[in-house]
Protein backbone atom coordinates (compact mmCIF):
# COMPACT_ATOMS: atom_id res chain seq x y z
CA UNK A 1 0.00 0.00 0.00
CA UNK A 2 2.72 2.64 0.88
CA UNK A 3 4.31 1.78 -2.36
CA UNK A 4 1.03 2.74 -4.01
CA UNK A 5 0.09 6.02 -2.30
CA UNK A 6 4.50 7.02 -3.38
CA UNK A 7 3.51 6.08 -6.79
CA UNK A 8 0.31 8.51 -7.19
CA UNK A 9 2.27 11.44 -5.21
CA UNK A 10 5.09 11.28 -7.70
CA UNK A 11 2.44 10.73 -10.38
CA UNK A 12 0.32 13.90 -9.52
CA UNK A 13 3.46 16.52 -8.38
CA UNK A 14 2.66 19.51 -10.40
CA UNK A 15 5.25 20.61 -12.69
CA UNK A 16 6.02 22.31 -15.82
CA UNK A 17 5.37 18.62 -17.36
CA UNK A 18 3.34 15.66 -16.35
CA UNK A 19 2.95 12.17 -17.39
CA UNK A 20 -0.34 11.44 -20.07
CA UNK A 21 -2.88 10.03 -18.72
CA UNK A 22 -4.09 6.41 -19.84
CA UNK A 23 -6.39 7.46 -22.20
CA UNK A 24 -4.68 10.52 -23.21
CA UNK A 25 -1.98 8.02 -23.97
CA UNK A 26 -4.84 5.89 -26.40
CA UNK A 27 -5.17 8.76 -28.30
CA UNK A 28 -2.10 9.73 -28.56
CA UNK A 29 -1.14 6.41 -30.11
CA UNK A 30 2.26 6.36 -31.35
CA UNK A 31 2.86 9.97 -31.90
CA UNK A 32 2.60 9.48 -35.71
CA UNK A 33 -0.58 8.53 -36.83
CA UNK A 34 -2.91 11.18 -36.94
CA UNK A 35 -6.11 11.18 -34.38
CA UNK A 36 -7.36 14.43 -34.76
CA UNK A 37 -10.56 17.00 -33.63
CA UNK A 38 -11.18 19.43 -36.77
CA UNK A 39 -14.12 22.00 -35.81
CA UNK A 40 -15.49 24.67 -38.41
CA UNK A 41 -16.67 28.04 -38.23
CA UNK A 42 -18.26 30.46 -41.30
CA UNK A 43 -17.85 34.11 -41.01
CA UNK A 44 -19.92 36.69 -42.57
CA UNK A 45 -17.53 40.13 -42.65
CA UNK A 46 -13.85 41.13 -42.69
CA UNK A 47 -11.13 39.37 -40.53
CA UNK A 48 -7.54 40.21 -40.76
CA UNK A 49 -4.41 38.02 -40.68
CA UNK A 50 -3.18 40.31 -38.14
CA UNK A 51 -6.36 39.73 -35.44
CA UNK A 52 -5.81 36.53 -36.44
CA UNK A 53 -1.93 36.11 -35.45
CA UNK A 54 -3.13 38.11 -32.20
CA UNK A 55 -5.67 36.05 -31.58
CA UNK A 56 -3.79 32.67 -31.67
CA UNK A 57 -0.33 33.96 -29.83
CA UNK A 58 -3.20 34.63 -27.00
CA UNK A 59 -4.62 31.47 -26.90
CA UNK A 60 -1.42 29.96 -27.05
CA UNK A 61 0.01 32.03 -24.18
CA UNK A 62 -3.16 30.78 -21.96
CA UNK A 63 -3.57 27.12 -22.36
CA UNK A 64 0.12 25.42 -21.77
CA UNK A 65 -1.02 22.29 -23.68
CA UNK A 66 -1.36 24.93 -27.10
CA UNK A 67 3.11 25.45 -26.05
CA UNK A 68 3.43 21.69 -25.33
CA UNK A 69 4.90 18.71 -27.34
CA UNK A 70 5.64 15.18 -26.01
CA UNK A 71 8.52 13.18 -25.27
CA UNK A 72 9.63 9.84 -23.99
CA UNK A 73 11.24 8.89 -20.52
CA UNK A 74 13.55 6.57 -20.05
CA UNK A 75 10.79 3.94 -18.97
CA UNK A 76 9.12 4.81 -22.17
CA UNK A 77 6.32 6.85 -20.56
CA UNK A 78 5.47 10.03 -22.45
CA UNK A 79 4.78 13.20 -20.91
CA UNK A 80 3.61 16.60 -21.57
CA UNK A 81 6.48 19.23 -21.16
CA UNK A 82 5.97 22.92 -21.97
CA UNK A 83 8.11 24.17 -24.72
CA UNK A 84 9.19 27.53 -24.31
CA UNK A 85 10.20 27.72 -27.76
CA UNK A 86 7.50 26.23 -29.22
CA UNK A 87 7.07 27.41 -32.56
CA UNK A 88 3.47 29.69 -33.23
CA UNK A 89 0.05 27.98 -34.48
CA UNK A 90 0.42 27.61 -37.92
CA UNK A 91 -2.11 29.19 -40.36
CA UNK A 92 -2.76 27.99 -44.17
CA UNK A 93 -4.68 30.02 -46.09
CA UNK A 94 -6.86 28.43 -48.95
CA UNK A 95 -8.86 30.65 -51.48
CA UNK A 96 -12.09 30.08 -51.38
CA UNK A 97 -14.73 28.99 -54.05
CA UNK A 98 -17.16 27.06 -53.47
CA UNK A 99 -19.18 26.53 -50.38
CA UNK A 100 -18.13 22.96 -49.45
CA UNK A 101 -14.34 23.80 -49.88
CA UNK A 102 -14.14 23.01 -46.18
CA UNK A 103 -15.08 19.97 -46.37
CA UNK A 104 -12.06 18.91 -48.62
CA UNK A 105 -9.84 20.89 -46.09
CA UNK A 106 -11.16 19.49 -43.29
CA UNK A 107 -10.48 15.88 -44.72
CA UNK A 108 -6.93 17.59 -45.01
CA UNK A 109 -7.01 18.14 -41.61
CA UNK A 110 -7.86 14.87 -40.71
CA UNK A 111 -4.46 13.97 -42.10
CA UNK A 112 -2.13 16.36 -40.72
CA UNK A 113 0.41 14.50 -38.70
CA UNK A 114 1.41 17.24 -36.01
CA UNK A 115 5.01 17.76 -34.78
CA UNK A 116 4.06 16.31 -31.54
CA UNK A 117 7.76 15.98 -30.07
CA UNK A 118 7.51 19.87 -30.07
CA UNK A 119 4.09 21.22 -30.77
CA UNK A 120 2.48 22.84 -31.48
CA UNK A 121 -0.23 20.42 -31.91
CA UNK A 122 -2.89 22.72 -33.37
CA UNK A 123 -3.71 24.82 -36.63
CA UNK A 124 -5.79 26.99 -38.33
CA UNK A 125 -6.72 26.61 -41.69
CA UNK A 126 -8.36 29.90 -43.41
CA UNK A 127 -10.49 29.31 -46.86
CA UNK A 128 -10.43 32.97 -47.57
CA UNK A 129 -12.95 34.76 -49.70
CA UNK A 130 -13.53 39.09 -49.32
CA UNK A 131 -16.67 38.18 -47.62
CA UNK A 132 -16.86 34.82 -46.06
CA UNK A 133 -14.67 32.52 -44.78
CA UNK A 134 -14.36 29.40 -42.88
CA UNK A 135 -11.99 29.27 -39.89
CA UNK A 136 -10.77 25.73 -39.42
CA UNK A 137 -9.38 24.84 -35.99
CA UNK A 138 -7.25 21.27 -36.07
CA UNK A 139 -6.00 19.57 -32.92
CA UNK A 140 -4.11 16.61 -31.88
CA UNK A 141 -7.56 14.45 -29.59
CA UNK A 142 -5.28 13.63 -26.65
CA UNK A 143 -5.02 17.13 -25.59
CA UNK A 144 -8.59 18.58 -26.48
CA UNK A 145 -12.08 17.15 -26.84
CA UNK A 146 -15.41 18.88 -28.28
CA UNK A 147 -15.48 21.01 -24.56
CA UNK A 148 -12.56 22.25 -25.15
CA UNK A 149 -12.54 23.01 -28.03
CA UNK A 150 -15.60 25.33 -28.25
CA UNK A 151 -13.79 27.32 -25.51
CA UNK A 152 -11.21 27.51 -27.69
CA UNK A 153 -13.33 28.74 -30.38
CA UNK A 154 -15.40 31.21 -28.57
CA UNK A 155 -11.71 32.74 -27.47
CA UNK A 156 -10.20 33.41 -31.20
CA UNK A 157 -14.03 35.10 -31.98
CA UNK A 158 -13.67 36.89 -29.24
CA UNK A 159 -10.14 38.09 -29.99
CA UNK A 160 -10.53 38.52 -34.05
CA UNK A 161 -13.55 41.45 -32.42
CA UNK A 162 -11.61 42.67 -29.93
CA UNK A 163 -7.58 42.47 -30.36
CA UNK A 164 -7.43 44.18 -26.95
CA UNK A 165 -9.35 41.87 -24.56
CA UNK A 166 -7.85 39.76 -21.91
CA UNK A 167 -8.08 35.77 -21.60
CA UNK A 168 -6.17 35.12 -19.16
CA UNK A 169 -2.93 32.44 -18.71
CA UNK A 170 -3.02 29.50 -16.73
CA UNK A 171 0.53 28.48 -15.59
CA UNK A 172 0.75 24.67 -15.44
CA UNK A 173 -0.96 21.83 -16.25
CA UNK A 174 -3.89 20.32 -14.87
CA UNK A 175 -3.25 17.25 -13.43
CA UNK A 176 -5.25 14.21 -11.60
CA UNK A 177 -4.14 16.39 -7.81
CA UNK A 178 -6.67 19.11 -9.57
CA UNK A 179 -9.31 16.93 -10.32
CA UNK A 180 -9.84 14.47 -7.77
CA UNK A 181 -10.11 15.59 -3.43
CA UNK A 182 -7.56 14.18 -1.48
CA UNK A 183 -9.51 12.69 0.23
CA UNK A 184 -10.31 10.19 -2.72
CA UNK A 185 -7.03 10.09 -4.07
CA UNK A 186 -4.97 9.44 -1.28
CA UNK A 187 -7.53 7.33 0.37
CA UNK A 188 -6.48 3.90 1.80
CA UNK A 189 -10.02 2.17 0.45
CA UNK A 190 -9.92 4.28 -2.72
CA UNK A 191 -6.11 2.96 -3.76
CA UNK A 192 -7.06 -0.43 -2.98
CA UNK A 193 -9.96 -0.53 -4.76
CA UNK A 194 -8.10 1.31 -7.97
CA UNK A 195 -5.56 -1.69 -7.52
CA UNK A 196 -7.77 -4.05 -7.34
CA UNK A 197 -9.93 -2.68 -10.39
CA UNK A 198 -6.93 -1.64 -12.63
CA UNK A 199 -5.66 -5.37 -12.18
CA UNK A 200 -8.84 -6.74 -14.10
CA UNK A 201 -8.30 -4.32 -16.43
CA UNK A 202 -5.17 -5.44 -17.19
CA UNK A 203 -6.32 -8.91 -17.27
CA UNK A 204 -8.76 -8.14 -19.36
CA UNK A 205 -6.75 -6.53 -21.86
CA UNK A 206 -4.41 -9.05 -22.11
CA UNK A 207 -7.19 -11.78 -22.86
CA UNK A 208 -8.79 -9.97 -25.22
CA UNK A 209 -5.48 -8.69 -27.23
CA UNK A 210 -4.44 -12.43 -27.07
CA UNK A 211 -6.80 -13.51 -30.04
CA UNK A 212 -6.28 -10.45 -31.97
CA UNK A 213 -3.87 -10.62 -35.51
CA UNK A 214 -2.58 -7.52 -36.57
CA UNK A 215 -1.95 -9.03 -39.60
CA UNK A 216 -5.13 -10.55 -40.34
CA UNK A 217 -6.81 -7.20 -40.09
CA UNK A 218 -7.92 -5.39 -43.30
CA UNK A 219 -6.45 -2.02 -43.26
CA UNK A 220 -8.51 1.56 -43.97
CA UNK A 221 -7.37 3.15 -47.29
CA UNK A 222 -7.48 6.49 -45.26
CA UNK A 223 -8.36 8.19 -48.49
CA UNK A 224 -11.64 6.56 -48.59
CA UNK A 225 -12.35 8.64 -45.50
CA UNK A 226 -15.65 10.80 -45.98
CA UNK A 227 -17.22 13.40 -44.35
CA UNK A 228 -21.61 14.29 -45.09
CA UNK A 229 -22.44 17.35 -43.57
CA UNK A 230 -26.40 18.46 -43.45
CA UNK A 231 -28.78 20.70 -40.80
CA UNK A 232 -32.50 20.19 -39.65
CA UNK A 233 -34.41 22.91 -40.50
CA UNK A 234 -35.08 25.81 -37.62
CA UNK A 235 -39.04 24.44 -37.99
CA UNK A 236 -37.64 20.72 -37.64
CA UNK A 237 -35.26 21.17 -34.89
CA UNK A 238 -38.03 23.23 -32.84
CA UNK A 239 -40.63 20.22 -33.58
CA UNK A 240 -37.47 17.73 -32.30
CA UNK A 241 -36.98 19.89 -28.85
CA UNK A 242 -41.07 20.11 -28.33
CA UNK A 243 -41.50 16.63 -29.06
CA UNK A 244 -38.58 15.71 -27.04
CA UNK A 245 -39.30 17.75 -23.83
CA UNK A 246 -43.12 16.35 -24.29
CA UNK A 247 -42.37 12.91 -24.25
CA UNK A 248 -39.63 13.30 -20.85
CA UNK A 249 -36.49 12.40 -22.73
CA UNK A 250 -33.61 14.16 -24.08
CA UNK A 251 -32.86 15.02 -27.58
CA UNK A 252 -29.47 13.25 -27.35
CA UNK A 253 -31.65 10.17 -26.65
CA UNK A 254 -34.06 10.64 -29.32
CA UNK A 255 -30.82 11.23 -31.85
CA UNK A 256 -29.58 7.44 -30.57
CA UNK A 257 -33.22 5.86 -31.23
CA UNK A 258 -32.81 7.07 -34.76
CA UNK A 259 -29.97 6.71 -35.91
CA UNK A 260 -30.07 3.10 -34.68
CA UNK A 261 -33.17 2.61 -36.11
CA UNK A 262 -31.33 3.71 -39.25
CA UNK A 263 -28.94 1.67 -39.01
CA UNK A 264 -30.84 -1.31 -38.84
CA UNK A 265 -33.05 -0.45 -41.59
CA UNK A 266 -30.11 -0.04 -44.05
CA UNK A 267 -27.65 -2.35 -42.48
CA UNK A 268 -30.16 -5.60 -42.00
CA UNK A 269 -28.59 -8.24 -40.16
CA UNK A 270 -25.17 -6.23 -40.38
CA UNK A 271 -26.28 -3.77 -37.96
CA UNK A 272 -25.33 -4.43 -33.74
CA UNK A 273 -27.70 -2.21 -31.88
CA UNK A 274 -25.10 -0.35 -30.60
CA UNK A 275 -23.85 3.36 -30.09
CA UNK A 276 -21.25 4.65 -27.66
CA UNK A 277 -22.39 7.88 -26.41
CA UNK A 278 -19.23 10.22 -24.90
CA UNK A 279 -20.22 12.19 -21.44
CA UNK A 280 -18.45 15.27 -20.59
CA UNK A 281 -16.72 14.66 -17.51
CA UNK A 282 -16.85 18.20 -16.51
CA UNK A 283 -20.60 17.45 -15.48
CA UNK A 284 -19.30 15.07 -12.97
CA UNK A 285 -16.10 16.93 -11.63
CA UNK A 286 -16.50 20.10 -10.75
CA UNK A 287 -12.38 21.04 -10.30
CA UNK A 288 -12.03 20.95 -14.43
CA UNK A 289 -12.08 24.79 -14.78
CA UNK A 290 -14.65 25.68 -18.08
CA UNK A 291 -11.68 27.59 -19.51
CA UNK A 292 -9.45 24.56 -18.78
CA UNK A 293 -8.39 22.00 -22.12
CA UNK A 294 -9.20 18.25 -20.89
CA UNK A 295 -9.15 15.66 -23.55
CA UNK A 296 -11.50 13.01 -22.79
CA UNK A 297 -14.81 12.04 -20.91
CA UNK A 298 -17.00 9.28 -19.96
CA UNK A 299 -18.66 7.28 -21.93
CA UNK A 300 -22.20 4.57 -22.14
CA UNK A 301 -22.89 1.97 -24.19
CA UNK A 302 -26.40 1.81 -25.32
CA UNK A 303 -28.96 0.02 -27.10
CA UNK A 304 -32.61 0.06 -28.22
CA UNK A 305 -35.42 -2.49 -27.56
CA UNK A 306 -35.87 -4.66 -30.52
CA UNK A 307 -39.60 -5.03 -30.63
CA UNK A 308 -41.09 -3.78 -33.76
CA UNK A 309 -44.92 -3.49 -31.72
CA UNK A 310 -43.40 -0.59 -29.80
CA UNK A 311 -43.84 3.10 -31.02
CA UNK A 312 -40.41 5.26 -31.32
CA UNK A 313 -41.31 7.26 -28.21
CA UNK A 314 -41.82 4.20 -26.05
CA UNK A 315 -37.94 3.06 -27.22
CA UNK A 316 -36.93 6.47 -26.64
CA UNK A 317 -38.60 6.54 -23.52
CA UNK A 318 -37.05 2.91 -22.18
CA UNK A 319 -33.77 4.01 -23.49
CA UNK A 320 -34.09 7.62 -21.35
CA UNK A 321 -34.32 5.60 -18.28
CA UNK A 322 -31.56 3.23 -18.95
CA UNK A 323 -29.31 6.55 -19.41
CA UNK A 324 -30.38 7.75 -16.52
CA UNK A 325 -29.30 4.85 -14.14
CA UNK A 326 -26.25 4.38 -16.06
CA UNK A 327 -25.28 8.16 -15.35
CA UNK A 328 -26.26 8.14 -11.38
CA UNK A 329 -23.67 5.27 -11.50
CA UNK A 330 -21.17 6.88 -12.73
CA UNK A 331 -18.07 7.37 -10.82
CA UNK A 332 -15.53 9.70 -12.67
CA UNK A 333 -12.79 9.23 -9.52
CA UNK A 334 -12.98 5.26 -9.44
CA UNK A 335 -13.01 5.77 -12.83
CA UNK A 336 -9.73 7.70 -13.89
CA UNK A 337 -7.83 6.06 -10.42
CA UNK A 338 -8.27 2.35 -12.15
CA UNK A 339 -7.11 3.30 -15.64
CA UNK A 340 -3.95 5.02 -14.09
CA UNK A 341 -2.57 1.64 -12.51
CA UNK A 342 -3.79 0.05 -16.43
CA UNK A 343 -0.39 1.65 -17.95
CA UNK A 344 1.47 -1.43 -18.40
CA UNK A 345 -1.57 -2.27 -20.68
CA UNK A 346 -1.94 1.07 -22.75
CA UNK A 347 -0.86 -0.77 -26.14
CA UNK A 348 -2.93 -3.64 -25.38
CA UNK A 349 -5.73 -1.56 -25.28
CA UNK A 350 -4.65 -0.09 -28.92
CA UNK A 351 -4.51 -3.32 -30.26
CA UNK A 352 -7.91 -4.05 -29.29
CA UNK A 353 -9.28 -0.66 -30.36
CA UNK A 354 -7.35 -0.54 -33.42
CA UNK A 355 -7.34 -4.35 -34.89
CA UNK A 356 -10.43 -5.69 -32.48
CA UNK A 357 -13.76 -6.88 -33.98
CA UNK A 358 -16.14 -4.20 -34.33
CA UNK A 359 -19.04 -4.30 -32.14
CA UNK A 360 -21.07 -1.16 -32.55
CA UNK A 361 -22.66 0.54 -35.29
CA UNK A 362 -21.30 4.38 -34.43
CA UNK A 363 -20.10 6.64 -31.92
CA UNK A 364 -22.66 9.39 -31.54
CA UNK A 365 -22.16 12.78 -29.54
CA UNK A 366 -24.09 15.79 -29.21
CA UNK A 367 -22.37 19.20 -28.19
CA UNK A 368 -26.18 20.66 -27.65
CA UNK A 369 -26.73 24.72 -27.81
CA UNK A 370 -23.17 26.18 -28.65
CA UNK A 371 -22.62 29.02 -26.22
CA UNK A 372 -21.66 31.28 -28.82
CA UNK A 373 -23.52 34.66 -30.13
CA UNK A 374 -24.64 34.98 -34.19
CA UNK A 375 -23.37 39.03 -34.32
CA UNK A 376 -20.22 40.17 -33.28
CA UNK A 377 -19.22 43.80 -33.73
CA UNK A 378 -17.07 43.80 -36.57
CA UNK A 379 -18.57 40.16 -38.24
CA UNK A 380 -21.30 37.80 -38.01
CA UNK A 381 -21.26 33.83 -38.00
CA UNK A 382 -23.10 32.73 -40.54
CA UNK A 383 -23.02 29.26 -38.72
CA UNK A 384 -20.75 26.68 -37.09
CA UNK A 385 -20.47 23.11 -37.92
CA UNK A 386 -20.92 19.98 -36.12
CA UNK A 387 -16.55 18.71 -35.50
CA UNK A 388 -15.56 15.97 -37.12
CA UNK A 389 -12.93 13.90 -35.75
CA UNK A 390 -11.47 10.10 -36.89
CA UNK A 391 -8.88 8.01 -35.99
CA UNK A 392 -6.88 4.94 -36.81
CA UNK A 393 -9.50 2.77 -34.79
CA UNK A 394 -11.14 -0.09 -35.78
CA UNK A 395 -14.67 1.71 -36.32
CA UNK A 396 -14.84 5.60 -37.23
CA UNK A 397 -17.76 6.04 -37.40
CA UNK A 398 -18.96 8.52 -35.46
CA UNK A 399 -22.30 11.21 -35.80
CA UNK A 400 -21.68 14.42 -34.30
CA UNK A 401 -24.45 16.93 -33.70
CA UNK A 402 -24.62 20.52 -32.09
CA UNK A 403 -27.15 23.47 -32.18
CA UNK A 404 -26.09 26.99 -33.28
CA UNK A 405 -28.78 29.98 -33.76
CA UNK A 406 -31.69 27.16 -33.06
CA UNK A 407 -30.76 24.90 -35.96
CA UNK A 408 -28.92 21.31 -35.28
CA UNK A 409 -26.23 20.72 -37.79
CA UNK A 410 -24.94 17.47 -38.09
CA UNK A 411 -21.36 15.78 -38.96
CA UNK A 412 -21.39 11.56 -39.88
CA UNK A 413 -17.72 10.73 -40.57
CA UNK A 414 -16.75 7.00 -41.31
CA UNK A 415 -14.74 5.36 -44.09
CA UNK A 416 -16.03 3.72 -47.32
CA UNK A 417 -14.26 0.06 -46.55
CA UNK A 418 -16.23 -0.27 -43.45
CA UNK A 419 -19.18 1.77 -44.12
CA UNK A 420 -19.96 2.41 -47.72
CA UNK A 421 -21.34 5.63 -48.57
CA UNK A 422 -24.19 5.14 -50.52
CA UNK A 423 -25.55 3.33 -46.88
CA UNK A 424 -24.58 6.45 -45.21
CA UNK A 425 -26.24 8.38 -47.36
CA UNK A 426 -29.31 6.37 -46.47
CA UNK A 427 -29.09 6.04 -43.11
CA UNK A 428 -29.10 9.61 -43.05
CA UNK A 429 -32.58 9.72 -45.31
CA UNK A 430 -33.89 7.18 -42.95
CA UNK A 431 -33.10 9.04 -39.57
CA UNK A 432 -34.16 12.23 -41.11
CA UNK A 433 -37.68 10.41 -42.48
CA UNK A 434 -38.57 9.01 -38.72
CA UNK A 435 -37.58 12.39 -37.07
CA UNK A 436 -40.16 14.62 -39.13
CA UNK A 437 -42.82 11.49 -38.75
CA UNK A 438 -42.56 11.46 -35.09
CA UNK A 439 -42.13 14.91 -34.89
CA UNK A 440 -44.73 17.08 -36.88
CA UNK A 441 -47.41 17.26 -36.34
CA UNK A 442 -46.65 16.71 -32.42
CA UNK A 443 -50.12 14.34 -31.30
CA UNK A 444 -51.04 13.15 -27.97
CA UNK A 445 -49.20 9.84 -28.89
CA UNK A 446 -46.37 11.41 -27.71
CA UNK A 447 -47.56 11.51 -24.12
CA UNK A 448 -48.95 8.22 -24.32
Amino acid sequence: MKRQQNYWKHLHRKHMNRQLLFLERILYGDGVTPFNIVFVVKIAGTISHENLRNALTKIQAKHPLLRSGIKTDDKKMPHFFINDKAPEIPIRIIERRHNDDWIEASKDAWANVFDTQNGPMMSITWVRSPGTSELLMSLHHCMCDGGAAMLLIREILDLLDNPEKEIGRHTAFTTIQDIVPPQILHGRKQLFKAAVNGAVVRLALSAAATFISPGKTVKFDRKADYLISWKFSKADSSALFKACSAAGVTVNTALCVAFLSAFREVRGVAAHNKVTCPVDIRKFVENIRKDTMFSFGLALTLSMEKDPSMSFWEKTRLLQKKVTDKMAGMNPYDFLMTLENAHSTVHKMRKVLTYGKVGNDLMFSNLGKLDIPCHFNTFDIETIYSPSVIGPFANPTTIITSTFDNQIDFTFISNDGLLPYLDALSIKDSAITLLQHETAPITETVLS
